[in-house]
């Protein structure tokens, strides 16, 4: 992440010099929430579609699982999926 990405969340800049704990420090956002791994969304900042996952590890661990954040909005959004985001089809783990 090199590129100096601004914020999937809020596009605004992100200052990559700030200490870790800063609020508008840098932290790595999941696009499918590793929780949500069953999940299909969108990665605009790398242009590609992220999940469904076959577990949470799998999605943790899925470069194309992840984009640049501001630490505040990260811990904001948690596990929700953002309004806007262009989701896929919902793959559940088992039929009902």
């Amino acid at each position: 992440m090199a590129q100096q990405l601004p914020c999937a969340i809020c596009d605004e800049p992100i200052n990559y010099s700030l200490p870790a704990n800063h609020p508008d420090a840098f932290e790595v956002d999941e696009v499918v929430p590793v929780s949500r791994y069953w999940l299909r969304l969108y990665n605009a900042q790398q242009r590609c579609w992220a999940g469904p996952y076959e577990s949470g590890q799998a999605a943790a661990l899925d470069r194309a699982n992840v984009q640049a954040a501001h630490r505040h909005c990260n811990r904001e959004k948690s596990n929700k999926v953002v309004h806007g985001m262009n989701a896929g089809k919902i793959y559940r783990s088992r039929q009902w």
